[in-house]
């Protein structure tokens, strides 16, 4: 009976999870003009790959370099990363603010490997590469995140502390293509590769 069940336990489907509940529209724009997030509204890009509510975001307490087309749900998702775990981050270990957010990627309308749609095309993700301090020094993944000192300890830490705000943190530590940023999501899978 004993092996009954456990091939049975084997054989549970793997569920996709439930979709990313998002804001409504209105509660989520006054959250971002009451936060004072620098964005303006978006048009939903047309074709296979729609973002709903789409905002086009140039600071959230530091500029975004470049600008980038999000979710409203990810850019108070990310207003309150900035505030909450980046800035403290740095503070604690290089002793400065963080004066400007470098960014590879926010909306993208591509696919995964597996055949799903990536959380880039949903407007639900952005790629992180680097921050700009008010000391004038830069912090880089590709180059700071596998070395030693206060740098490396930075970028730990805020990938750590993204863990409790986002669905999804990918590094350097989870694979080649993100040797050179840190990948956030607010998309319906779970994964903290840090």
């Amino acid at each position: 009976m004993l092996v009954v069940a456990l091939a049975l336990a084997g054989c549970v489907p793997h569920h996709r999870p439930p979709p990313v509940v998002h804001l409504s529209p209105e509660i989520c724009l006054a959250d971002l003009d009451r936060l004072h997030v620098q964005y303006v509204r978006a048009e939903a890009p047309e074709g296979p790959c729609p973002v709903y509510d789409a905002v086009r975001v140039s600071a959230d307490g530091v500029p975004w370099n470049p600008p980038g087309l999000v979710t409203c749900d990810l850019a108070l998702r990310f207003n309150r990363f900035v505030t909450e775990v980046v800035q403290p981050a740095a503070q604690r270990y290089l002793h400065a603010s963080v004066t400007e957010l470098r960014q590879f990627g926010t909306y993208s309308c591509r696919g995964q490997p597996n055949g799903e749609w990536s959380e880039h095309a949903k407007g639900d993700a952005i790629d992180v590469a680097g921050f700009t301090l008010d000391n004038g020094d830069v912090v880089t993944v590709e180059r700071d995140w596998r070395g030693d000192g206060p740098k490396s300890e930075f970028l730990h830490a805020v990938a750590r502390g993204a863990c409790g705000l986002f669905n999804i943190v990918l590094t350097p530590h989870t694979n080649y293509d993100h040797r050179n940023h840190v990948h956030f999501d607010i998309g319906p899978w779970k994964d903290c590769s840090v």
